[in-house]
């Protein structure tokens, strides 16, 4: 049988090969393999689907920025290494967006890692013609799927061709970026290793953040947020993609970083160094996602659980977050960036968020104010672009509440402060990535010193501030004071359900039964209105998320899926922790 190029280096692949000298009857399994996954990359499609889009695009989306770094040459980068873009995933877009902008402007086919679930008719065939190659969920158990996956890798990097797949393993249904997936970083690494030394270029990966004012897929989303299943991609559900053309969706905007080289190192545990390859990605990617305005109106709304915020009030919130961000290098987008253009902008994201019928306009300019309010039903929609930002404020948040508890003299020591701190933190190491406690101690102190215009290195320095000092830090992060609110009070709720389960005599519970009991207690919560305000304070990733946290304080013990509660003692402080912490909350909201 005659084999293409493909094939021959695929079978050369030394594992592979290896393979093949015990068990010759093998290669047929492995080009099958090979034949499902492949991309069957043509200049002539991606050349009509390229027409497509330049025109269908400029109908849905008002831009897509496309920023590399001073530094990166992608050209040059592509020809003198092997280069593995790996961006988030927030929507079915992203493949388009990105590969549309990169070749668009370099004329470099990307080689796209994307799910089965995909290959449909008769979008999987048009994916695959532009540069996608197919990978199923799960194959562990299956070495000779395995085996030619690593095969086709090996061939893409021996040719040089860029290849790109999504680090987080799926979309992201929250807004926030999750925890990379390991398996395709160790695949190319050690795929990688096997290229014979004279074909041999650095590895590079090179993250990419991707940020949509607007999210097509928002309301299945959501939806799936609140326990709903995952639909089945089939013809009909990726033909509803252009339903989007009822949307408003502003503009995507991508951003590549600087890449990270990599080469397992012999005497190291593979594990760790992929691992840690892993999450510097990560946290690239993190520190590159960009301030839409979409994604700050969506702040600014849902900080106000209730009632309207003035036109002229979000600009200003939007005006002091800006400033924040211009100051710390928190990165914005340029209508944000630019004071005079920042009405505008926030004038068009809030124009979005109306047309999309997720925000109601009230009143009207020539007759006075206006006012706006996020529809109730659309709160957790609009909490994904809230979250896809907080990360970048969590320092902040976390300075506020120190804050607070100092302007009330709550606090006597520097142990006292540190394990206010520290406790803030553990509360937030469930929800996102965080930076180091030493890190994250260095940038509250920036804050703090730009804040009251003395130098502040430590926590006695912050001790020692007066009352007018102290006055000026909560003008400048008060602004942030109910970023992270809605978090504590899921907390809370899934406390006070650990309770209720306890006090109706179970010693032990299933996570069914507690998303049940806690959704009963945050209706009872919310209807009282004492610290429970935020309607999307039962948030099914972070009521989950409140397990996790409250096995790590020993709580509860988790036996195969079987919570015990272990320590009912420490389970009350808990409770009456997070309970004074969010009544200051509530009570003390510095307006500045």
């Amino acid at each position: 049988m005659s084999l293409t190029k493909a094939q021959r280096i695929v079978l050369s692949y030394p594992p592979i090969k290896q393979r093949l000298e015990k068990n010759e009857s093998d290669q047929q399994k492995i080009l099958k393999n090979l034949d499902e996954i492949k991309s069957t990359f043509s200049k002539r499609s991606i050349g009509a689907v390229l027409k497509f889009l330049k025109v269908a695009l400029k109908k849905i989306y008002e831009n897509i920025h496309l920023e590399l770094p001073d530094e990166v040459n992608f050209k040059e980068l592509v020809k003198n290494n092997s280069v593995v873009l790996v961006p988030n995933h927030q929507s079915h877009a992203d493949y388009i967006a990105l590969n549309y902008a990169l070749y668009s402007r370099f004329k470099i086919p990307i080689y796209i890692a994307g799910g089965i679930n995909l290959n449909v008719f008769p979008i999987g065939k048009v994916f695959r013609e532009s540069g996608c190659f197919f990978i199923r969920r799960s194959f562990s158990n299956d070495i000779l799927y395995k085996l030619a996956l690593e095969g086709y890798l090996f061939y893409l990097l021996s040719e040089g061709k860029p290849i790109e797949f999504f680090f987080e393993g799926g979309r992201s249904r929250s807004g926030k970026l999750l925890p990379p997936r390991y398996g395709l970083f160790q695949m190319l690494s050690v795929a990688h290793g096997h290229i014979p030394a004279e074909k041999k270029k650095k590895l590079l990966f090179l993250p990419v953040s991707i940020m949509h004012e607007y999210v097509p897929e928002q309301k299945t989303l959501t939806r799936e947020l609140g326990g709903a299943k995952k639909k089945k991609e089939s013809t009909k559900e990726l033909l509803k993609v252009f339903q989007i053309l009822r949307y408003k969706l502003g503009s995507i905007h991508i951003r590549l970083s600087n890449p990270i080289n990599f080469n397992l190192q012999p005497n190291i545990e593979t594990k760790n160094q992929i691992r840690e390859l892993a999450f510097n990605c990560f946290r690239s990617v993190g520190l590159q996602m960009i301030i839409t305005p979409t994604a700050l109106v969506s702040l600014i709304l849902l900080d106000e659980p209730e009632g309207a915020l003035k036109s002229t009030e979000i600009v200003d919130k939007a005006k002091r977050i800006v400033k924040y961000c211009q100051k710390f290098k928190v990165p914005l987008a340029k209508s944000l960036d630019n004071f005079d253009t920042l009405d505008e902008s926030i004038s068009n994201a809030l124009g979005i968020l109306v047309g999309n019928k997720k925000v109601d306009r009230i009143g009207n300019k020539s007759v006075g104010h206006v006012f706006f309010a996020i529809k109730e039903n659309a709160r957790c929609e609009i909490l994904y672009f809230k979250n896809s930002i907080l990360h970048h404020f969590i320092v902040p948040w976390i300075i506020n509440s120190a804050w607070v508890n100092l302007f009330n003299g709550e606090f006597s020591t520097e142990k006292d402060l540190a394990k206010h701190l520290l406790k803030l933190r553990d509360q937030l190491k469930f929800e996102f990535y965080l930076p180091t406690t030493a890190k994250t101690l260095v940038r509250a102190f920036r804050v703090i010193s730009y804040s009251t215009g003395k130098q502040v290195y430590n926590l006695k320095d912050c001790l020692n501030l007066n009352h007018e000092e102290l006055m000026k830090v909560g003008r400048e992060v008060g602004i942030f004071s109910r970023s992270h609110k809605y978090i504590l009070e899921n907390y809370f709720v899934s406390a006070l359900a650990i309770k209720a389960i306890y006090t109706d005599k179970e010693n032990s519970f299933r996570i069914d039964n507690f998303i049940k009991k806690s959704k009963e207690v945050f209706e009872s919560e919310r209807s009282l209105g004492r610290v429970i305000r935020h309607p999307e304070a039962f948030t099914l990733p972070v009521i989950k998320n409140g397990l996790k946290y409250f096995e790590n304080l020993e709580i509860l013990k988790n036996d195969l899926g079987l919570y015990v509660i272990s320590r009912v003692a420490k389970l009350d402080e808990e409770i009456v922790y997070l309970e004074r912490e969010l009544e200051l909350q509530t009570k003390l909201v510095f307006k500045g």
